[in-house]
């Protein structure tokens, strides 16, 4: 019996993605968002959509021969916040994730994944101290693609599949 195995994205995506995630669950704004319920009955599915949201704006703004903005990432960052949250962000922390996640990204791009190493390091010195968020943690479990477990360490990437396309923004120029 034959089955169809999800296409392997590239490690540089899967880092980014593993990125964009870490970053969300230290920001302040979406935490409170999350933990105190906000988005309604579907708040944890919006955090994770927030995430594919994040990733497809690099996808779309590189695909279109641009370079990611953060001025632009902080419009995308300011609207989910406040249709999906009901969050109406006066501290301009959307400036700020939007800097570090237009950095991240040109990290992951060249095959640089030391920020996503430190900021998984500290997501798991908060976890063994009992500060980590459970809806963080079940975020963080959702954004892996399918097949993938939490274990990162076959990260080769499948060479023939549909993924070389989408994923093609993330490899090394």
């Amino acid at each position: 019996m034959a089955t169809t195995a999800q296409p392997k994205i590239h490690p540089n995506k899967e880092a980014f993605i593993e990125g964009v995630d870490h970053i969300l669950a230290k920001w302040t704004a979406l935490g409170l968002a999350v933990e105190h319920g906000w988005g309604g009955r579907e708040t944890q599915e919006k955090r994770e959509d927030m995430v594919d949201d994040i990733v497809q704006y690099f996808d779309d703004t590189v695909n279109s021969k641009k370079k990611p903005e953060p001025l632009d990432l902080q419009d995308l960052l300011l609207e989910i916040m406040e249709l999906d949250f009901h969050v109406d962000l006066k501290d301009e922390s959307e400036k700020e994730v939007a800097v570090v996640l237009c950095k991240l990204f040109a990290e992951c791009k060249s095959g640089n994944f030391a920020t996503v190493d430190r900021l998984a390091a500290e997501r798991d010195a908060r976890e063994a101290l009992g500060q980590g968020n459970a809806a963080v943690k079940m975020s963080q479990a959702a954004a892996r693609p399918a097949g993938v477990e939490g274990d990162d360490s076959d990260s080769d990437s499948d060479s023939g599949s549909d993924s070389e396309d989408s994923d093609a923004d993330m490899e090394e120029d």
